[in-house]
């Protein structure tokens, strides 16, 4: 059942928005709750290195049996609690903050991995849209929610669609953003 839940992951349409990123990010990139670790391997595309962090101990082990590359490493990492490590050009997170109690927090503690002007790419499901909803989910937000909470960490937030382009519809889904860190 394991194994069939993280193929139904990887065919997901997460991965048409990991496609996109991967286009994107440069240097040295954290994927933050990489689920399978096949979007982080998408990542090393165009990355120096990559490294997954996750709090599913199963899902560290499939993904470094799964993609033992030079790139990439994967290991234990909780951003509600924060991550001591970095800093890093590109923080990616792909449909991990609904599932976080104490968002705002974990928003802090991701732009303390950051490097100087880095930049945090991360997308939500929009609760405005038909989608499916998740009992998973903590909560979920219409797009001007998604920006006033990462504006309490971030001053420069762009809403995008999963293409990358800018959010023009409130309906879209999912919603990407991309915070910089000015400081």
């Amino acid at each position: 059942m394991e194994l069939w839940n993280r193929l139904r992951y990887v065919l997901s349409p997460q991965f048409d928005l990991y496609e996109q990123v991967a286009k994107v990010v440069r240097g040295n990139v954290a994927d933050v709750g990489f689920g399978t670790g096949f979007g982080s391997h998408l990542l090393t595309m165009n990355a120096q290195a990559v490294t997954g962090y996750e709090v599913d101990e199963c899902g560290i082990r499939f993904a470094q049996k799964v993609f033992p590359f030079p790139k990439l490493s994967f290991k234990y990492g909780d951003v509600a609690k924060g991550i001591d490590e970095g800093p890093y050009d590109f923080i990616v997170m792909i449909d991990i903050i609904e599932h976080i109690k104490h968002d705002k927090q974990a928003l802090l503690n991701v732009k303390r991995m950051m490097a100087k002007n880095g930049s945090l790419i991360l997308s939500t499901p929009n609760r405005l849209s038909r989608y499916r909803k998740a009992e998973t989910h903590v909560r979920e937000y219409a797009p001007k929610e998604f920006e006033g909470i990462l504006k309490t960490a971030f001053v420069s937030v762009s809403l995008r669609t999963y293409t990358l382009e800018p959010l023009v519809s409130g309906y879209e889904n999912p919603m990407v953003a991309v915070c910089r860190n000015d400081e």
